[in-house]
């Protein structure tokens, strides 16, 4: 399996099991999506409630990220990765077999669990690896190559739910969770460096890093950039396949824009981060945001697909461009502290998620209306965290 280059040898992690790792995160995430008119007429519930697999996703994601993130920097990457990745697989089992709309909730709250160090875990091994400006770099290399699986599980569970049953897809993941928890028993190495023998304690480092304005600034510029995609996530499918009356097939197609948006912007974090500078490319990466945004209101009178994707493909580049650094900068505030920074910044970012996923899904009726509205609301608060992040020096 393929090492990563500035790691001491008895340290260097697999980059395939961290691609791997990581790509299964945003599967479960949105690959289910558009499953979710099916699972609502199968289990005899609303859009809102069938919509609640995505909330129910992120808010256990959320309050897991920030607990294994702490428990990560005191006893360690490999141990926390392993048995987060077997509950994973044990979620998705519960999925699988739901004969009501409340064990499968009950399932994708088990596994968001699990599936939190997909998130930032992965992170924090690069970062512990790499110097700042290159671990931003290795981030986008890395989220390029792990994309490709999320770029093309919506189409893919689309068909699926289609042809044959939506089980299959939560059956899948949970195949795939216990085969990525016995390859880290098998193949990770331990990355958590050695600060002096001076273990954090468990959950004092956020507050540590609550303190610090330059933190708080990029937690609130991260909060406004996820929650744009999360907004989409909620509102989307509903808009796609309740109001413009298509398929879960031909949703995940169009998503594909989406993904490809954030493979673009992930390769050109990975080409020019280390060139320009953590700081440069967060700069820019506002830039296809405030476009985006544009055009989903110069488009909206238009009822054709591309009036919803297009926009959103800038804005996903945006993605891709910025996270990447956002993630590296975060780290980097208090290195020691990198594991607890990743989670903490997955938890922040996925409460904005869970609160919009929870108003766009609520406030959508027959117009797509409160979808615009809550990506616009998002990007002025990506916007306003860059401003203070300006303040700060930082950028």
């Amino acid at each position: 399996m393929p090492k990563l280059a500035d790691a001491p040898l008895a340290h260097q992690p697999p980059l395939l099991l961290l691609v791997g790792i990581s790509a299964i995160g945003p599967i479960a995430m949105n690959g289910v999506l558009p499953a979710n008119t099916t699972v609502m007429r199968e289990l005899l519930t609303t859009y809102s409630v069938a919509q609640l697999v995505l909330t129910v996703y992120l808010f256990a994601t959320m309050i897991s990220q920030v607990v294994l993130g702490a428990l990560a920097d005191r006893i360690g990457r490999r141990p926390v990765m392993i048995g987060s990745l077997f509950v994973f697989g044990v979620g998705g089992i519960i999925c699988a077999v739901s004969p009501t709309i409340e064990v499968l909730l009950a399932g994708r709250f088990v596994q968001g669990l699990g599936s939190s160090v997909c998130m930032f875990l992965t992170r924090a091994i690069m970062r512990d690896v790499h110097p700042k400006d290159k671990a931003a770099s290795a981030i986008g290399y890395m989220n390029t190559a792990m994309m490709l699986g999320p770029m093309f599980a919506p189409a893919v569970c689309g068909w699926i739910t289609d042809v044959s049953s939506w089980r299959i897809m939560y059956a899948a993941l949970s195949v795939a969770g216990f085969l990525f928890s016995w390859l880290s028993y098998r193949y990770q190495n331990e990355t958590l460096r050695d600060h002096g023998g001076n273990k954090p304690r468990m959950l004092g480092g956020s507050g540590t890093l609550l303190g610090i304005p330059q933190y708080r600034a990029y937690l609130i510029l991260v909060s406004g950039t996820v929650g744009l995609y999360f907004s989409f996530l909620a509102g989307a499918p509903y808009v796609v396949m309740e109001l413009r009356g298509t398929s879960a097939s031909t949703f995940g197609l169009w998503f594909s824009m989406v993904a490809l948006g954030y493979l673009l912007g992930n390769f050109i974090a990975g080409r020019w981060s280390q060139k320009l500078g953590t700081s440069r490319m967060i700069s820019l990466s506002l830039i296809p945001i405030v476009v985006g945004v544009l055009l989903f209101w110069v488009l909206s009178p238009w009822d054709n697909l591309l009036a919803l994707f297009l926009p959103m493909q800038f804005i996903a580049l945006s993605n891709g461009m910025g996270l990447p650094n956002l993630t590296s900068a975060l780290m980097s505030v208090r290195p020691e502290l990198a594991g607890t920074a990743s989670g903490l910044q997955g938890t922040v970012q996925l409460s904005a998620g869970m609160l919009l996923t929870i108003v766009v899904s609520t406030l959508l009726t027959d117009t797509a209306l409160p979808l615009y509205m809550c990506l616009t609301v998002s990007a002025l608060l990506a916007l306003y965290g860059y401003h203070l992040l300006r303040k700060t020096d930082a950028v």
